[in-house]
């Protein structure tokens, strides 16, 4: 057992003092914005005008050709106070003009067919062409402290906003500059900016061969600027992982989605020996119009041809139709697409083992000196890692087995009858395969242990057991699994038409299945795999979702053997598991905790559910899930809050109405324009917790949320606005917990958030030569005080990671594991636990309460880590509760209210209706 974790994060080092670093820093000059505003806004004549500009391929054009370049600062598009960019050395006139210029000619509109209008366009086009010779911004001399920062009131480190950029930036060229040496091969690093941080890219990529193939991978290095609630130094979090490279040929992309590519290209103005330093970002993507692939608009490869005419660039259809010659690099440019998931599998395994990961964050620590340190590292603070989960110990004694078994059957039998209540369970088995029909059928019956039985003609079984009712109906899907008959009318938008197809294929599945409102049912559905739909809006599921629940049915689906990845047995018992967790039959193990709960606490979990209008509906809605859980409730004790009938509601009866509450046009709501739904948004979803908070009041609650999921709506949960035993409303002063709830505590969730929010992990060996490893506990750092409020949880390895050795090395492999690189490697993520409310000694003095002893945070912390443990789960991502409140967004499924065309209705058949043809 590991007796501490590292975080693979950095803070100020106090002992060196302030970082200052000198800058030539340039404004957008105040002429330029207006008149460059006058001419963009001319293509949003019919539509909201932006408030600023798009200045972000600028940005990328100057960080990839002009020397010197290291950070652009953002906002500036839109506010002359807010520094352009920050150089290293000057940047002449004569550089700076031409990349002015080929980006102001992006600005105006492509084309207009009113002759006076276009002539407009053309003269202001010609007046910003002018200004850009006429005025010249002026250089500064900025002396910056990196590590610059202030202290909100709650006590969390507030770095300078130019800091998010400025300084991941200047650590990356702080790393680039030095190579990394693994087992005598020398690695060395290109930046890549993102929207967040910057990533370091191993440059060229390295070659794995298996099969008479070569694969094209890079190591990966992470750099983000993150702060820590009531952490008085800002955070420097470093990741590492591997950059897969696409080879294939050619690179399939699919109708509609695209890939990002990264260019190296030598600076128009350098000489070809001159290093390079940067790989600019661009993308690509299937046109539907064209049928091939087209450079996005925010790519700058389209702009370099302008400016250098020494090189050829490659064009979207040759790169790829030759991804890997262009990898390997052509005439001095080279260009890398980033392998996705859609393009198949990939001959290299994703992520990194802890010995890899601790060799590269020793190279960053030392190149960090003297102005970073390591952050502190973490020790164990509760001794009880788990709650009282059923054996899974390695044992060959059938009598143990036997019992284990029993026991196992005995919990699932009782948390069903929980939600139940004396009703008997319905299950409906709709299948494509008569191979996952009896699969399915042995895996419910392996499930309650239910005896074998034989189906009637109509294919229904019939059960009764330890008083359980339970009546299955299997049945086949037939056309009922095909593409959506998505057909384009005159008059009707796609997501209208989109909805149209959607409610008939619902309505057919509804009358397929019938309703059985006096049951608790679940259908488990056999479909096809996305890739069999020519578009992600005919794909069925979305429908046969709805029309599941407009039967009264929860619904699970299971893929078709041919188009899917493991084992039939193993994902018919996952679909099971995950259908009696639609119908709330599973609750928390009881704790063990070194100290004691209240009995009677309950738990009440929130998310905020965000369905884009680009997914499978087309149509955007939003929903705030409340998931109570009362584990010691003899009914229902999984319940979530249903907000138009005022009342808690079983959780597949909340499914169900989230559902139907998505396909009603009552309930929809239009994307966010210019802030103003936002507001509003924020506005409904602070009042709905206000209220649930009051209706939770009757019983002690620990409330649980996500906070990157809802700061958006709740922005008093942001770091900067956290203060100790306080929530804070938009407008308002923090206001102490207790007047939300005498008894109420609050556990706020962090996760990585695709921002590297949370630092990765790895637990060190005793000795400087052991290798480094993974460990389950809750933590803190060493020396934290009893009032801390800041703990890691990180859970164990689940089956599917596989027995990869945590000393495996795949970017420099070794000859005693030559295949190492086509290892998929894991890393647990690490949850931080942010007890933000509890019952505090200043809490209680506060409210002059002497009935209750002070809270532990620690103890709280163990309590919600334990909830990630299940017998019925793997280690799960987040507690149980928020686990259940997340998992219901899928039913959120929000379609266009009904339309009449005005026109005759075309007549298009599936693939017809997807096609470019009929795009508008």
């Amino acid at each position: 057992m590991y007796p501490l974790i590292h975080h693979t994060a950095y803070e100020p080092d106090p002992d060196h003092g302030p970082w200052f670093e000198q800058f030539r820093v340039m404004h957008f000059p105040e002429a330029w914005r207006t008149e460059f505003l006058d001419l963009y806004h001319r293509r949003w004549r019919r539509r909201e005008q932006p408030q600023g500009l798009p200045i972000r391929r600028l940005n990328a054009l100057l960080r990839a050709t002009a020397p010197g370049v290291l950070a652009t600062g953002r906002g500036a598009g839109s506010s002359s106070e807010v520094p352009w960019f920050y150089a290293t050395e000057d940047q002449p006139a004569e550089l700076i003009a031409p990349l002015l210029a080929s980006w102001v000619m992006t600005l105006p509109p492509r084309t207009d067919k009113d002759p006076a209008r276009a002539a407009e366009h053309e003269a202001s086009l010609d007046r910003a062409l002018a200004l850009i010779d006429d005025v010249t911004p002026g250089w500064l001399h900025e002396s910056v402290n990196l590590t610059a920062a202030g202290i909100s009131a709650g006590g969390t480190a507030e770095p300078d906003r130019q800091l998010y950029h400025l300084l991941p930036e200047r650590i990356g060229a702080l790393l680039a500059a030095r190579p990394l040496l693994m087992d005598g091969v020398e690695l060395r690093f290109r930046q890549v900016t993102r929207d967040q941080g910057v990533e370091l890219v191993s440059w060229p990529p390295r070659t794995y061969t298996k099969y008479k193939r070569t694969w094209y991978y890079s190591a990966l290095v992470t750099v983000t600027v993150q702060t820590v609630p009531f952490t008085d130094r800002f955070r420097v979090h470093v990741s590492y992982g591997v950059r897969r490279w696409a080879t294939g040929s050619p690179v399939r992309l699919q109708n509609g989605s695209g890939a990002t590519v990264l260019l190296d290209a030598p600076m128009p103005w350098s000489e070809d020996s001159e290093p390079r330093h940067r790989l600019a970002v661009n993308s690509i993507s299937l046109d539907r119009t064209l049928g091939a692939p087209v450079w996005s608009r925010q790519s700058l490869v389209d702009l370099l041809p302008e400016l250098d005419i020494q090189h050829v660039y490659p064009k979207p259809a040759e790169l790829t139709a030759a991804a890997a010659d262009w990898l390997a690099g052509r005439g001095g440019v080279a260009a890398g697409i980033l392998h996705d998931t859609d393009f198949g599998k990939h001959g290299v395994g994703a992520g990194l083992m802890p010995l890899e990961r601790m060799l590269l964050d020793r190279w960053v620590e030392e190149g960090l000196r003297p102005f970073l340190r390591r952050v502190p590292a973490l020790e164990r603070v509760h001794r009880r890692s788990n709650p009282r989960l059923l054996a899974t110990s390695h044992t060959k004694d059938p009598e143990k087995l036997a019992e284990r078994a029993r026991l196992r059957v005995e919990a699932r039998r009782a948390a069903v009858r929980a939600v139940l209540d004396g009703r008997p369970l319905s299950l409906d088995v709709v299948w494509q395969t008569e191979e996952t029909r009896d699969v399915l059928v042995a895996a419910l019956r392996q499930w309650l242990d239910l005896p074998s039985a034989v189906p009637t003609m109509d294919g229904t079984y019939e059960w009764h057991a330890d008083g359980l009712s339970v009546v299955l109906r299997a049945r086949p899907l037939e056309s009922l699994g095909s593409a959506l008959r998505v057909v384009r009318e005159t008059g009707l938008s796609r997501d209208q038409s989109v909805a149209t197809a959607v409610r008939e294929r619902a309505a057919r599945m509804t009358a397929g299945l019938g309703t059985h409102r006096e049951a608790v049912g679940i259908a488990f559905v056999e479909i096809l795999g996305r890739d069999r739909f020519p578009a992600a809006d005919t794909d069925p599921k979305s429908a046969l979702r709805l029309g599941c629940a407009g039967a009264g049915r929860v619904s699970q689906f299971i893929v078709v053997p041919e188009d899917a990845d493991g084992p039939l047995p193993e994902r018919a018992g996952s679909a099971v598991a995950d259908g009696m967790r639609q119908l709330g039959a599973m609750v928390p193990p009881e704790q063990k905790l070194d100290e004691a709960l209240t009995d009677d606490m309950q738990y009440l979990a929130l998310w905020h559910v965000r369905h884009q209008a680009g997914r499978s509906t087309r149509r955007a809605g939003r929903h705030l899930v409340a998931l109570r859980i009362r584990p010691r409730d003899p009914v229902h004790p999984v319940q979530g809050w249903d907000e138009a009938e005022k009342s808690w509601v079983p959780y597949a009866q909340l499914l169900l109405t989230i559902a139907a509450s998505g396909a009603a046009p009552a309930h929809q709501e239009e994307p966010d324009h210019a802030g103003t739904t936002a507001a509003e948004a924020r506005h409904e979803t602070e009042r709905q917790i206000r209220s649930l908070l009051y209706q939770v009041r009757d019983r002690p609650t620990l409330l649980l949320a996500n906070s990157g999921n809802l700061r958006k709506v709740w922005p008093g949960l942001s770091n900067g606005q956290l203060v100790k035993d306080s929530l804070v409303f938009h407008g308002e002063q923090p206001a102490r917990l207790s007047l939300f709830g005498a008894d109420l505590r609050v556990v706020l969730l962090r996760d990585t958030n695709s921002r590297g929010e949370t630092a990765e992990w790895y637990a060190p060996g005793a000795q400087e030569d052991d290798t480094p490893g993974v460990s389950i506990g809750l933590w803190a750092p060493q020396s934290a005080g009893p009032d801390n409020r800041v703990f890691t949880s990180t859970v164990g390895k689940p089956p599917t990671a596989g027995t990869v050795r945590t000393d495996l090395r795949k970017l420099v492999p070794t000859t005693r594991w030559p295949h190492a690189p086509a290892a998929t490697a894991w890393n647990p993520q690490a949850l931080e636990l942010i007890v933000l409310g509890c019952l505090s000694e200043q809490a209680l003095e506060q409210t002059r309460r002497t009935d209750w002893p002070v809270d532990r945070p620690a103890l709280l912390a163990a309590a919600v880590h334990q909830l990630r443990l299940h017998d019925e789960y793997h280690p799960l991502s987040r507690p149980l509760p928020l686990h259940l409140a997340k998992l219901a967004e899928q039913y959120l499924l929000p379609l266009s209210a009904e339309a009449t065309p005005t026109a005759e209705a075309a007549t298009s058949d599936d693939v017809e209706a997807s096609s470019p043809s009929v795009e508008q």
